[in-house]
């Protein structure tokens, strides 16, 4: 099985090397090329889950690279990079087929941690939210009668409980479904930056025209964004934060947070006036632990996309079924779909069963040998150990390969070959 790869495209090779070592040193599969023609080669030659596009190249531009990206690869989930703040080439490359763009220059360590969130997105795999929970069907009864208008919607809910999911959902059934839908994480940068990716005058704000801006983390929003995204919904305009022009601003706000707005507004933290605006509809998602007959629908969604993802026709035991709908799943949905990755990478055919789960679920710990049965041929004992090991490396490096090989002190060749052995 190729493990998907991430192409960072730029002609500026010094930046490009820096944005590929970064992302190697966290254990991912990570190409380069400088140039158009090198890239289309790379999608050609390699599986592609992301790709870090620069509009500018030498011999191509960065939309006609995109253009054939989609031809070639229409998974593959493509980021613009721009140092020359043309909101219209952001729009037009959204409208086809890229993900989101951001502005250089920008912070490595910040766009090594939005990459890693791509690359592990499964937000929108599926274009539908499954269901069967009373608790989600009076939220879809609300949306219902929402979703085609242009309310703003404030999702409440833990981390993990699938806000950015019904966000997308909600842009998705909406008449802005054709124009862009850009979401913002509000909690992942300083004030100044959050206020040039937000409110400047290249910002998504304004690149969101005729879609959806979906912050996420709205309660992290500093007293001077927070007047920023006042006069925004009050004047349906802004006053760009870097060129002092006033321009119209004509996009659907969804925002989220985990944290009590009513309680940061009592302590001073949050505006009251912008609050208000905000929760014209207020939807709290439950957590995973209080919508479990959910679960079901979820694996069951889960798997069927890796298995035509990865060409596998795993399925999953009631056995184990039963016991995924019976765990709290404190990570809520993510952790869910963490976990069924990660047992789906050590399959081949078959089904998935209860001593598939990783270890760390069962209670195991990778350094103690507590329910092994230490009877019968050593060697078997010492496959069993062995398995174990394998399995809580994958777990710990996210199902990476090579890291996984890394911890276990040996090759990615020889990590591989006892994968098969055990799948077998």
């Amino acid at each position: 099985m190729t493990v998907p790869g991430i192409l960072i495209v730029d002609d500026e090779i010094k930046l490009c090397r820096n944005i590929a070592l970064k992302l190697r040193r966290e254990g991912y599969t990570v190409y380069e090329a400088y140039d158009g023609k090198a890239a289309i080669r790379k999608l050609q030659q390699h599986s592609i889950r992301v790709m870090i596009l620069d509009f500018m190249l030498t011999d191509m531009t960065g939309l006609e690279v995109l253009k054939t990206a989609k031809e070639l690869s229409p998974d593959t989930k493509v980021y613009m990079l721009t140092a020359y703040g043309n909101v219209e080439n952001a729009v037009l490359a959204m409208k086809w087929g890229a993900s989101d763009y951001w502005n250089k220059p920008f912070d490595l360590k910040k766009l090594a941690e939005h990459v890693m969130d791509a690359y592990r997105s499964q937000d929108d795999a599926s274009g539908e939210v499954v269901f069967r929970s009373p608790k989600m069907e009076a939220i879809k009864g609300i949306l219902d009668r929402i979703v085609t208008t242009n309310a703003p919607v404030l999702l409440l809910g833990e981390s993990g409980a699938g806000k950015t999911m019904l966000a997308k959902w909600i842009h998705d059934h909406s008449g802005r479904r054709d124009q862009p839908f850009l979401h913002v994480n509000c909690d992942s940068m300083p004030e100044g930056m959050l206020e040039r990716e937000l409110f400047g005058w290249s910002g998504k704000a304004f690149a969101a025209e005729g879609g959806t801006l979906f912050l996420d983390e709205i309660g992290s929003l500093t007293p001077l964004n927070q007047a920023h995204l006042y006069r925004m919904l009050k004047d349906k305009s802004l006053l760009s934060a870097d060129t002092q022009e006033r321009r119209e601003v004509n996009v659907r706000l969804i925002t989220s947070t985990r944290e009590r707005l009513p309680q940061l507004v009592k302590e001073g933290r949050f505006r009251d006036d912008l609050y208000y605006m905000l929760n014209l509809v207020e939807l709290e998602l439950p957590p995973l632990r209080e919508r479990k007959e959910d679960i079901p629908l979820l694996v069951e969604q889960k798997l069927a996309q890796l298995n035509a993802k990865y060409g596998k026709p795993l399925k999953i035991s009631e056995e184990l079924m039963l016991m995924l709908v019976e765990m709290p799943w404190l990570g809520n949905i993510n952790e869910l779909m963490n976990v069924i990755e990660r047992m789906h990478l050590l399959k081949v055919n078959g089904a998935l069963h209860a001593e598939d789960l990783p270890a760390s679920l069962l209670g195991h710990s990778a350094r103690t040998v507590d329910g092994l049965q230490l009877e019968g041929r050593l060697y078997d004992v010492l496959e069993e150990v062995e398995g174990r090991m394998i399995v809580d490396a994958l777990e710990k490096t996210g199902g990476n390969q090579s890291r996984a090989a890394e911890l276990l002190g040996i090759s990615r060749n020889a990590l591989i070959y006892k994968m098969k052995r055990i799948e077998r």
